[in-house]
């Protein structure tokens, strides 16, 4: 289940710092950065979606995604 998920890091130029984006199966759910410090890292969360060949259930299991979101931000602060 955690193959399905990809992180990618790269400089927005909304952001002054790097940021992650999450995708599940390819489809964008979320971009976290760190422009507010260590201890306020934000989540933007996106409602529109990348066209794909078909389409992406947004349904897996929430540990497995909160466990991406805490190695994510780890990754991010380091």
């Amino acid at each position: 289940m955690k193959n399905d998920f990809s992180v990618d890091f790269f400089s927005d130029s909304r952001y002054e710092e790097l940021t992650a984006e999450i995708s599940y199966k390819g489809q964008i759910l979320c971009q976290i950065n760190k422009d507010k410090g260590p201890n306020e890292v934000e989540i933007e969360f996106f409602n529109d979606s990348r066209l794909l060949a078909e389409e992406v259930e947004m349904k897996f299991p929430l540990n497995t995604f909160i466990s991406i979101l805490n190695e994510t931000k780890l990754e991010l602060l380091d």
